[in-house]
This record gives C-alpha cells, sequence and structure tokens, in this order.
C-alpha cells in the first residue's frame, strides 16, 4: 500500500480544512449524546460494576485500603494462589490506564467532602470522563493512520462509521470502562507506529510500538498476537519472510531494548504475582475456565444469533469484503490483518465461554475495528474511484444505503440493550426477530419475549457442552 498524496492545489486545502475537525465533531456528538440517556443521570451508580469493578479493585487496595491482600469488604472475584493468598482475577492493566482519572476524582472527593472510599460519584465520573479521552485519542491516531493512505473524507466517513455502526459505540457510551474501548485506544496507537515504522523506518515507532503491545499484552494476553501485525507487514513470499528475519537481527541491541519496552508494562504484575503466589506467572482464571482448542466454535461467533458478529455488527462484512479487495491489490496489509483476524477469532471461538458473558454482540472483537479500519476504508475509497460515473453513482448510493441501515441497526441495538430487550447473553433467532426494529412493548409482550430467551448454561459450558441453544 502506498502513501496518498493529497492534490496540491484549493481541493485538497478545502478538503484538509473540512476533514480536521472530523474526530472533534464525533467527540461533541459523543458527549451530547450521553446525556439522553437516564442510565447516567438516575442517581444510580452505573460506574463500577462487574468486571470494571474487579479492574478497579487494584486502585481501591493501593490507594484506599493499602491493602493489596484485600482483607477488607466488597465482592471482587479473587482467586486462591497455591499458597493461601487471594488475588484478583484480571490483571492490573485497567487500573494502571484509569490511575490519573482516578486521581482526579479522589481529590474531587476530598474537596467537597465525598465518600473518600473510591465509589461515589467524582470517581466514577472522572473515570467515565476518562474513557472519553482516551477512545477519541484512539480516533485520533486512526485518523492520522487512514490519512497516510485515503483521502480526508474517505477517513472522515470511516470513522463516523467505526464509531456510531458498530458496538464500540456500546462499549463507548453504556460500558465505556470495560477493555474494549480501551483497548481501541491502544490498538489505534499500535497501528499508527507499526505503519509510521515500516514506512520512514525510525527506531522511535518500533520501540513505540514495543511499549504499546506490552500493555495490550498486560490487558488482555491473547491479544499479544497483535506483533504479527508489524512482522508480517509486507510479506506476501519467503524471501520477504527471512527478509524481515534479518532486518530485526540486525537491530541487535536495539531489538533487546525493544523487548525490554515490551516487558515494562507486565513487570509490575509479575512482581504482584509473585509476591503474593509465589510465581512469577499465575493464571488468574482458576481451573474450570480453559479453551477447547479442537472445539471451536466458529460458525457461532460469525454468524450465531446469540452473539454473531457479523448478526450484531453487520458493516464487518464491509470490511472483510475489504480486506478480500486488499488481496487482490496485494497492499501490504492485507495479509498482517488478515492472520491476526483469523488467528484472534479461532481463539475466541475455543475460549470456554465464547460469548463473554453479558455483552452486547461479539464484544471481544471491538479493538479490532482499529485494524479493520483499513480495509474499511479501502472500501470506500475503492466505491469513489470507480471511473464510469453512471456505475460510480449507483455504487456510491448503494453503499450509503447499506452503511445508513448499519448504523440504524447499530443505534437501535443500542436502544434495545438499554431498554433489557436485547438481552445480554440469551439472545435466539427467535427472540431477535420478534424485537427487531420494535420500540414498543406492552407487558403481555415482554412476558412473550422472555419465553423466547435461550439461557446459556455455564456449569455445561465449563465441561465442553458449548454450542448454541
Amino acid at each position: 500500500m502506498e502513501l496518498h498524496q493529497n492534490t496540491i492545489g484549493v481541493k485538497a486545502l478545502v478538503l484538509k480544512k473540512l476533514g480536521t475537525p472530523t474526530v472533534f465533531v464525533i467527540l461533541l456528538m459523543v458527549l451530547f449524546s450521553l446525556f439522553t440517556f437516564k442510565y447516567w443521570l438516575n442517581g444510580a451508580d452505573p460506574f463500577f460494576q462487574g468486571d470494571v469493578d474487579q479492574y478497579y479493585s487494584y486502585l481501591v487496595a493501593e490507594f484506599i485500603h493499602h491493602d493489596f491482600s484485600f482483607h477488607f469488604p466488597h465482592h471482587y472475584w479473587l482467586i486462591k494462589a497455591p499458597n493461601g493468598d487471594l488475588v484478583p482475577k484480571v490483571t492490573m492493566g485497567m487500573a494502571i490506564l484509569y490511575f490519573p482519572f482516578f486521581i482526579i476524582g479522589n481529590n474531587i472527593a476530598y474537596v467537597f467532602g465525598y465518600d473518600p472510599l473510591g465509589y461515589s460519584s467524582p470517581f466514577g465520573w472522572c473515570i467515565h470522563f476518562g474513557t472519553f479521552i482516551y477512545v477519541f485519542t484512539g480516533f485520533w491516531y486512526l485518523r492520522k493512520t487512514l490519512l497516510l493512505f485515503f483521502s480526508e473524507w474517505v477517513s472522515a466517513i470511516t470513522l463516523f462509521l467505526i464509531l456510531f455502526a458498530t458496538n464500540l459505540f456500546f462499549y463507548t457510551y453504556r460500558e465505556g470502562e470495560m477493555t474494549h474501548s480501551y483497548l481501541f485506544f491502544l490498538f489505534s496507537l499500535f497501528l499508527y507506529h507499526t505503519v509510521k515504522w515500516h514506512f520512514v523506518k525510525k527506531i522511535k515507532h518500533f520501540y513505540y510500538l514495543s511499549f504499546i503491545a506490552g500493555f495490550i499484552t498486560l490487558i488482555r494476553p491473547t491479544e499479544i498476537l497483535v506483533l504479527l501485525v508489524p512482522f508480517f507487514y509486507g510479506i506476501a513470499t519467503w524471501p520477504d519472510f527471512k527478509l524481515r528475519i534479518a532486518e530485526l537481527l540486525s537491530l541487535k541491541w536495539k531489538l533487546f531494548l525493544s523487548v525490554l519496552l515490551f516487558m515494562t508494562p507486565i513487570i509490575p504484575q509479575l512482581i504482584f504475582w509473585k509476591e503474593h503466589t509465589g510465581r512469577f506467572l499465575f493464571f488468574s482464571y482458576g481451573s474450570d475456565e480453559h479453551f477447547f482448542f479442537n472445539d471451536p466454535k466458529l460458525y457461532s461467533i460469525l454468524f450465531g444469533w446469540h452473539k454473531g458478529w457479523f448478526i450484531y455488527t453487520p458493516l464487518a462484512l464491509f470490511m472483510i469484503a475489504g480486506l478480500v479487495l486488499m488481496f487482490f491489490k496485494r497492499y501490504k496489509l492485507a495479509f498482517p490483518i488478515t492472520i491476526y483476524l483469523m488467528l484472534n477469532i479461532y481463539l475466541i471461538s475455543c475460549w470456554w465461554d465464547w460469548g463473554f458473558g453479558g455483552a452486547f454482540g461479539m464484544r471481544a472483537l471491538v479493538q479490532c475495528f482499529a485494524f479493520l479500519s483499513i480495509p474499511l476504508a479501502y472500501v470506500i475509497n475503492y466505491v469513489f474511484s470507480i471511473k464510469k460515473k453512471t456505475l460510480k453513482i449507483s455504487a456510491v448510493a448503494a453503499c450509503f444505503l447499506c452503511f445508513g441501515f448499519f448504523t440504524s441497526v447499530n443505534v437501535f441495538h443500542m436502544w434495545a440493550a438499554r431498554n433489557y430487550v436485547l438481552h445480554w447473553d440469551a439472545m435466539s433467532k427467535e427472540s431477535y426477530q420478534f424485537i427487531f426494529f420494535k420500540t414498543g412493548y406492552s407487558q403481555t409482550e415482554r412476558n412473550y419475549l422472555e419465553t423466547l430467551f435461550k439461557y446459556p448454561d455455564y456449569e455445561a459450558m465449563r465441561k465442553g457442552e458449548r454450542d448454541e441453544k
């Protein structure tokens, strides 16, 4: 894939002026839309629930109770280590990202007399605001990456669709403090420095992507697969592969430094585990949560009514189409994105709970939209580049009708999830068809809908009975 060169002249300047505020416009739309959800304004405490409370536990333990043994009253998911100590099920990566906003919330709580134990409104609102900072920093870097290949207009349309036509929308608005929006931020930075390293060969970009990859791995260890993207960038043949190995080895001490940078975010976790479990490496999910590598649920991951990727994020179909087109054109990012995506989907499908519990759609793939923005933009660019005028008008109209429909579906999904119509872990073909674009329900209809839900048997799934009902 070659660097995009905007045409010099008035047209290019106009496009640049129009495109520059794209991310900021989206940010304003999101911040404004936040206040349309009474969920955030009804006096309830929506911030620290489920997984988020577990990620947050490190901050409460260290800075509020000064007790990393977690001997204070709160319902955390603690796993007993071989030495008898209790440690959190999750790693500390998210707590590190929450930390700057936790400190701000702590100071506000102290000044204005709120409950100082870490769970009052100032803590929640500051961390929630931090989510927006991270997400839109991610969008800013994603825009910088897209502009290396595409025009301002193509980049702007792509950014809009990534937010409003995927379940990143849900994991920014409704459950923004989950890992997915934060990983989207890290993936966007990682992609930018990957592309810059291959374009300009400045070692600083290699250092940056190494450090970011370490942070990604700390938050979600299976995402170490992201390293495949810079490694396989531009590789199409066996000689290319050997050349890449030689290129990396030629870095010598710089390669060693990049490994240290990769380990830097991970080392605090290893020290914590060593101190509290007696081991540097500790599988904190326990013995009853594991992978079934010989029984991947690929169809359910992609097409199932329970959480299927193409069902709940149909825009992904355009992304896959873009990957296919990129392969035909032999674009340098086609193979690395494809191999990363295929291996990631396989791992997700092998996890004992391939639906990942309470979730909107296939939440384990949300962060991948940073990478998949490239093939999506390629499809948009391809349509805009059609030479024949009548064909171009028809193709553009068809594309935008699809994009409009997919965005509407995604916003409807968001509404349905917000109103407990789209169930977090019990959707079936019958329940989905019953609720599709239906916004009014009598009590009788809600009772009937309840009969259509198919609840997973988590105990059976742990034992390997993982077929979608």
